[in-house]
């Protein structure tokens, strides 16, 4: 398994148009973005669709990153942050 990190725009929305993802958010929570039409996230959410500069807007303001592999279509969003040491 190959794991790739990106924060690129144009990556991420290329990657997740091709696995047939859409910019969303959890429905009345415009700051908790999805990527919708993952059929295995976890838990069913009730998610609304936004426009992809709302979600890229949110996605950097939450200094946000893609965790992904391609050839088996898992993600992840994940901080950009170092973890802060206890």
């Amino acid at each position: 398994m190959t794991v790739y990190e990106t924060t690129n725009h144009n990556t991420i929305y290329h990657w997740a148009t091709s696995m047939g993802l859409w910019p969303a958010c959890v429905r009345g929570q415009p700051d908790r973005i999805r990527l919708g039409g993952d059929e295995f996230a976890a838990e069913q959410e009730d998610l609304e669709p936004i426009e992809w500069w709302r979600w890229f807007q949110e996605f950097d303001r939450r200094q946000l990153q893609l965790v992904y592999d391609p050839s088996k279509g898992w993600f992840t969003l994940a901080s950009r942050l170092a973890p802060s040491g206890s």
